[in-house]
């Protein structure tokens, strides 16, 4: 499983990275549409990090996945979205899930009462996510909006997040001290040959 923590602003290329990587049909199922590569650029110059709270998930230290929710507190003071983008690689073996799992809790710490997602019909990974979590299915068009209706936050979930942003960071740690490891090897490698 690969290292799942929140990214921070000074990460932005590396979230811009990670969009640009994904394959055309990983792009349109992400943004429910077809994006240039100068629009993704935009979207990420576009994201207001007062607002917006990303969760990555990092294989030997490059960002494979993410969730990006978003909401804003003066319009929609309950309510939020978010979208989430796996990398071909890392599809099928529950980085969804734990992504979409962990996003609802700090949604929920955040007082974030309804969060609501938007995706086409033929996405049945996202459908089926959303099934997964309790999120009420509703076509409209091509597309399927669902919402997540969450429970107000509690001791238990404040210290979930917690536990995890520790565990995070934790395992980002050894995940950076494992490459590095393997790196100065590599070097040694290299010079001995």
């Amino acid at each position: 499983m690969p290292v799942i923590r929140k990214i921070m602003p000074t990460e932005l290329p590396q979230y811009r990275a990670h969009l640009l990587r994904l394959d055309r049909t990983d792009r349109y199922a992400r943004f429910a549409g077809t994006l240039s590569d100068e629009a993704v650029e935009r979207h990420c110059a576009a994201i207001d990090w007062g607002r917006t709270v990303i969760l990555g998930a990092f294989e030997d230290g490059v960002l494979r996945g993410a969730i990006e929710l978003c909401g804003d507190r003066l319009l929609w003071p309950e309510q939020a979205e978010f979208g989430i983008s796996i990398e071909s690689g890392l599809q099928g073996k529950g980085v969804g899930s734990t992504l979409v799992r962990r996003i609802l809790t700090v949604a929920r710490n955040r007082g974030i009462r309804h969060v609501h997602i938007v995706c086409l019909a033929e996405n049945s990974r996202m459908r089926a996510l959303a099934r997964r979590f309790g999120g009420r299915l509703a076509l409209d068009g091509g597309e399927i909006t669902s919402m997540f209706d969450l429970p107000a936050p509690n001791q238990f979930s404040i210290a979930l997040e917690a536990l995890e942003d520790g565990s995070g960071a934790f395992n980002s740690i050894l995940s950076g001290n494992a490459i590095q490891s393997r790196l100065s090897t590599r070097s040694r490698e290299r010079l001995a040959a």
